[in-house]
């Protein structure tokens, strides 16, 4: 599985769109670093874009809420703008699979905090959960999530021709090319397209 930076549909700092092909369809990652002004989400907001196989949108959003942060007792304005593209692009947020904080506080009097988040599509079962694991955040204060990617085995059915070596059809098909190239005009080939045009 390849994944490719789409700078050609949201070309921003703190966003990157990848792209990666499903077998049938393109699918797109998004991961979003929103400051405290929030001024990726603004942008996104003000941006959207026709991305309707998002299967995952993750980052840390810099918005504490009741939502999410059972420890934090308000509801930010910032909430519903996230929401609402999260919604836009057909995403749920995903609760972790053992919850806890997402930012450490980094003096002993700071308060933890919940602010990286990650929305999964809920009708792609390859993307089905996420889970929080502080031992791999080090020496970064911000807790890895990490999404399981479930992966099917499949069988992919492969048919071709094939030439038996030495055999009578080998030698004509070798003579059928030896021929042919004979035949060519090389006399003008002074560019490559001239070059190309020949080899058609």
């Amino acid at each position: 599985m390849r994944f490719t930076l789409r700078l050609d549909i949201i070309n921003h700092r703190d966003v990157n769109v990848l792209a990666f092909y499903s077998g049938q369809h393109i699918n797109y990652v998004i991961n979003i670093y929103s400051d405290d002004n929030q001024s990726a989400l603004h942008f996104l907001n003000r941006n959207i874009v026709d991305l309707n196989n998002t299967v995952v949108m993750t980052g840390d959003f810099n918005i504490r809420d009741n939502n999410w942060d059972p420890n934090y007792p308000h509801h930010l304005v910032h909430t519903e703008d996230l929401l609402t593209l999260a919604e836009s692009l057909g995403l749920d947020l995903s609760p972790p699979t053992n919850p806890g904080p997402t930012r450490l506080a980094d003096n002993p009097h700071g308060t933890n905090s919940v602010i990286d988040l990650a929305f999964i599509n809920p009708n792609n079962s390859g993307f089905s959960q996420h889970s929080l694991h502080p031992e791999l955040c080090r020496p970064s204060d911000h807790v890895s999530l990490i999404i399981e990617v479930s992966i099917n085995e499949t069988n992919i059915d492969n048919s071709f021709w094939s030439i038996s070596k030495d055999s009578e059809e080998e030698k004509n098909f070798t003579k059928a090319i030896a021929d042919g190239t004979l035949t060519l005009d090389t006399s003008n080939i002074t560019s490559k397209e001239n070059l190309e045009a020949v080899v058609q």
